[in-house]
């Protein structure tokens, strides 16, 4: 009995610390799920940061050193027309584009993109993949 209550709890931190999410392995979209009309992106599929890089971006944004996630999301998803399936935020100081985020879109074609983003200014810097 201590043993089973030792591993619930042991469980229940690994899974409100997000290390979880390190673990899970994406599954198929389930039957039921909706799908966002076309320029949108539903909330629960937009973003996989860490923890660690929210962090540091809702710090930076306080600090008034990067635009919001929000207005550049919106950018990206005007520009390319398709649904974004992952983000990275990557912070280096010393860099010549310090602030960056790092989109992956799946656009309308089914191609996957990678688009970067300087988060200073909302600007795209590059993109590979199809266009």
């Amino acid at each position: 009995m201590r043993w089973t209550f030792t591993f619930l709890i042991a469980g229940f931190l690994l899974f409100t610390s997000g290390l979880a999410d390190a673990f899970a392995q994406p599954g198929p979209a389930a039957p039921h799920a909706r799908v966002a009309p076309a320029g949108q992106v539903r909330a629960d599929m937009q973003m996989r940061m860490t923890t660690r890089q929210q962090n540091q971006a809702r710090e930076a944004y306080k600090r008034g050193e990067i635009k919001s996630l929000a207005v550049i999301r919106r950018n990206v998803i005007t520009t390319y027309n398709g649904r974004i399936i992952s983000t990275q935020y990557v912070e280096r100081r010393k860099a010549p584009v310090p602030y960056l985020y790092t989109f992956r879109v799946l656009g309308k074609d089914g191609q996957v993109m990678v688009v970067h983003v300087d988060a200073r200014n909302a600007n795209i810097i590059r993109v590979k993949g199809a266009k």
